[in-house]
């Protein structure tokens, strides 16, 4: 049966957070998809527009609409590197900045509430499960092929 299945448990879940974070941004004034750029930005401080595309898993051209309309938002603001036209470096802003903490506070409690019936012991035996999971899942290339 589809519930029996892992892909089809780990899509819900993952749907199920997505929709209660987003509910909670939007209020806050933050896109869907902002909310992960926003969190890569503060924790790796600036990044060029390809590696927040591989960090958050997303598509050139999804990531160049986002963080246009974040520039629009005062949310980042792009800086040439190296006085390289061609190479710039995405930074945030002081309102990214702080729209960020509140992100982070969202995604905290959302985790709270997901986790609230688990154990310490049983929520930190699932975080490790799905890094074992992810590690698998990055040796893969975009075509499926073997890094």
């Amino acid at each position: 049966m589809l519930v029996d299945q892992f892909h089809f448990q780990l899509l819900k879940c993952f749907n199920h957070q997505k929709r209660w974070i987003n509910q909670r941004t939007i209020q806050i004034n933050v896109l869907p998809g902002q909310s992960k750029i926003l969190q890569c930005l503060d924790e790796y401080g600036p990044l060029t527009p390809k590696e927040i595309g591989k960090l958050c898993i997303v598509d050139k051209s999804t990531t160049t609409s986002l963080l246009n309309k974040m520039e629009k938002m005062n949310y980042i603001e792009k800086k040439n590197q190296n006085h390289d036209k061609r190479s710039i470096l995405i930074h945030l802003t002081k309102l990214g900045k702080e729209k960020t903490q509140l992100v982070k506070q969202i995604c905290l409690e959302s985790d709270q509430f997901i986790l609230q019936r688990l154990s310490k012991k049983e929520q930190q035996e699932i975080i490790n499960l799905l890094k074992q999971i992810n590690d698998t899942l990055e040796k893969e290339d975009v075509h499926g092929n073997t890094k």
